[in-house]
């Protein structure tokens, strides 16, 4: 199980496309304009299996938030590896790997222009401006405009909690800024590369689906090894009892008092549902719980501290910290997000067995 997960970008992407070829699929390679820390392309790699012009398609992502993309890959991998069955007729299974390579290459949580895609795609009528309730008044203690220095971090941290609780700290500082272009979480001024090449190959590829089923991996919330499902719709909406029929009780809402994420603006199923309005989507985010919150962000904050502020080269990469907490060495860690990983893909191809099922009833009556 070990072994599915990479050390770094440029090994995950190869093993990557090695195994979508091995395993019959078809191999897309979406370029972005930046480059590695050796001056190496980076590639948005997509593995297609099934019909060239479904109805229905299972899309399986990683790397949204580049660091964070060692998870989502291994299981990729892991899959792959397994190897994918006869994918149903009119059916199409497509692993979408490393939605931001230049986060995972720098190991950043960002991509270049310190934007979170997760916060980046809003929808035509949402402005890129503005911050949430509180941020502004947060922003000293979020963004320190210098180097590291001695602070009593968790003092500070634990006075917040104290003052504001957690959900509606978590609400104010992570769910999407757009004010600071150096901050934590900003949302950026208009839709960047890398979900706009995703979004044009979805309506050149996908133009005839009616029915999309998406899983999105993410680490950092949550219990130690233990996964959250989060649906993007809200509880109620058809999607959402839905998901929450095939997933049960590991469905959550983005609620932070009820899970341990926030609601965010600009959420990258946002694109999905912009390239194909006529379709269903049933999206998720399978959130790999890691260490403490208090801790993930004071790692967060540093990182990006010592980019925009810190002494040395801001070339060079220094993001050990971060993979120390999206993407734990830890073997129990690693068995859990290759086991759950695996049985959240399984139930979402039930799921789609049973919408055909469904809908092909239907056309019988």
């Amino acid at each position: 199980m070990e072994t599915c997960f990479s050390e770094d970008y440029f090994t995950a992407r190869a093993r990557f496309r090695d195994a979508v070829l091995r395993a019959g699929g078809d191999l897309t390679a979406l370029a972005i304009t930046s480059k590695g820390p050796g001056g190496e392309d980076l590639t948005i790699d997509i593995g297609w299996f099934g019909a060239e012009r479904p109805k229905r398609v299972l899309v399986h992502s990683s790397g949204v938030h580049g660091v964070e993309a060692f998870a989502g890959a291994a299981i990729q991998l892991q899959w792959l590896d397994e190897g994918i069955r006869d994918v149903p007729e009119n059916c199409a299974i497509v692993l979408v790997h490393v939605v931001n390579p230049y986060g995972m290459a720098w190991l950043r949580r960002v991509n270049e222009h310190n934007v979170d895609l997760n916060r980046n795609c809003l929808a035509p009528e949402e402005a890129y401006a503005g911050a949430p309730d509180g941020y502004n008044a947060l922003d000293g203690f979020l963004n320190p405009p210098s180097g590291s220095s001695r602070e009593s971090f968790y003092l500070r941290a634990a006075w917040l909690i104290w003052r504001f609780g957690m959900p509606a700290l978590k609400q104010a500082i992570a769910s999407g800024q757009y004010v600071n272009p150096k901050g934590l979480f900003f949302g950026g001024t208009s839709l960047e590369e890398g979900p706009r090449l995703l979004r044009q190959f979805m309506r050149d590829r996908m133009g005839h689906v009616t029915h999309l089923f998406g899983i999105d991996v993410h680490t950092g919330l949550g219990p130690f090894g233990v996964d959250t499902l989060l649906a993007t719709d809200v509880p109620g909406s058809p999607a959402f009892e839905t998901l929450h029929a095939t997933y049960g009780n590991c469905v959550s809402s983005l609620d932070p008092d009820r899970s341990p994420a926030y609601k965010a603006k600009g959420t990258y199923d946002t694109i999905f549902r912009q390239a194909l309005p006529d379709a269903a989507v049933y999206f998720v985010v399978q959130e790999f719980g890691t260490y403490p919150i208090v801790r993930v962000f004071r790692a967060l904050r540093a990182e990006n501290r010592r980019r925009h502020f810190g002494a040395g080269d801001p070339n060079r990469v220094v993001g050990s910290e971060l993979v120390d907490v999206f993407a734990p060495r830890d073997e129990y860690w690693r068995a859990a997000v290759l086991c759950r990983g695996r049985a959240a893909i399984c139930d979402a191809l039930h799921l789609a067995a049973l919408q055909l099922e469904l809908l092909l009833k239907s056309n019988t009556r």
